[in-house]
């Protein structure tokens, strides 16, 4: 093997390694944007939502966002979960 071409593997490892990273943690997608996803998914913000045994609007249902790779979690506590995926989709 030649030094040139284990020099470009090492460039193009090094580079699929940056590329995954910054894939893997999506950071075009913030807490709220994540947020923002699944209420677009659920339905308008104002649109009423059975939370814990109570009816109230979707928008002041307490949510927690939770960053793993490739996903966040949009929590409703005590009540359900919902994934978003690093494009944008809600699984």
């Amino acid at each position: 093997m030649t030094p040139h071409l284990s020099k470009t593997k090492a460039i193009l490892i090094i580079g699929i390694v940056v590329f995954g990273t910054i894939l893997a943690w999506a950071p075009w997608m913030t807490d709220d944007s994540a947020i923002a996803v699944v209420i677009d998914a659920l339905g308008e913000g104002d649109m009423m939502y059975n939370y814990l045994g109570e009816s109230m609007p979707l928008d002041e249902v307490p949510k927690n966002v939770v960053r793993l790779p490739f996903v966040a979690l949009v929590y409703f506590p005590s009540e359900a979960m919902y994934i978003v995926t690093f494009w944008g989709g809600v699984l």
